[in-house]
């Protein structure tokens, strides 16, 4: 099956409520839409540290640049940005470890 895409909200100067979270599919795993200037807020939902893992889709001199993994503590929320297109793609590859991971993206 293909990757979840994470829908992408749009914040502007008159201010915009959260979107609903998408959570984690670790079975399909999801793709991002990224400009560069996306923002990724992960959420761990549950008990014990959970890893997310952005993928790099390239290479430099032949070899594979190793993808960025992240450990979530539990009950804590990360912020992600400045994800460039040159490195991550401009759909990042994202697997998480658990439908405990809620996802949320933005773009300003």
């Amino acid at each position: 099956m293909p990757r979840v895409t994470i829908p992408v909200t749009t914040l502007s100067d008159a201010g915009v409520a959260d979107p609903t979270e998408t959570d984690g599919d670790a079975v399909n795993q999801h793709a991002l839409p990224n400009t560069g200037k996306t923002i990724l807020r992960v959420r761990n939902n549950d008990a014990s540290a959970l890893d997310l893992t952005l993928g790099t889709p390239i290479t430099v001199g032949g070899k594979a640049v190793d993808d960025t993994v992240v450990s979530i503590p539990a009950g804590a929320t990360r912020t992600f940005g400045s994800l460039s297109p040159a490195l991550y793609g401009t759909s990042v590859p994202i697997d998480v470890a658990s439908a405990e991971l809620k996802l949320i993206a933005f773009e300003p």
